[in-house]
């Protein structure tokens, strides 16, 4: 699962080398054979530094595997699977309960549970059903979007 993750991001990355605006980039990606959604695609742009960090990359002639191992180290999940427990270094910061989004995003999915007013689920229902979706992948479309306009933060040690 983790080879389709990496095979999708080198389109992402493709796409951006060609020059593709997010509809056009969206669409290559599909008719390689990945299902990806504008939000989907900005979530992969994101977890590699953003579209500009990609540019540059391009622009300082590496290839697309290549950018993947500055955006995310060398592939080793052929050696090992990597550790979902944090280290005891996390906990000795004041900060610690600041979750650094880059460092969870070794994995693929996570599952929350979270109550919802019933009038809020109800149209979340509807909302997925026009889109032809689940309601799962509207909510995850919508917090990528929403995500994406919150301005990262920067650090101040």
């Amino acid at each position: 699962m983790a080879k389709n993750i990496q095979l999708k991001q080198e389109l992402v990355i493709e796409a951006i080398r060609r020059g593709l605006d997010e509809g056009d980039a969206v669409a290559f990606v599909r008719q390689s054979g990945f299902a990806l959604s504008a939000a989907g695609l900005i979530r992969h742009l994101r977890s590699m530094g953003g579209r500009g960090r990609v540019l540059e990359l391009i622009n300082a002639g590496k290839t697309n595997e290549d950018i993947l191992e500055v955006c995310f180290g060398p592939d080793e999940d052929s050696i090992s699977e990597p550790d979902p427990t944090p280290s005891l270094e996390a906990h000795e910061s004041p900060l610690s309960n600041i979750v650094d989004l880059r460092a969870t995003a070794q994995f693929e999915t996570r599952k929350i549970s979270i109550r919802v007013p019933g009038d809020l689920y109800e149209a979340i229902r509807l909302a997925a059903k026009g889109e032809g979706m689940s309601q799962n992948q509207l909510i995850v479309d919508l917090l990528s979007v929403a995500l994406s306009r919150v301005p990262e933060s920067k650090d101040h040690h």
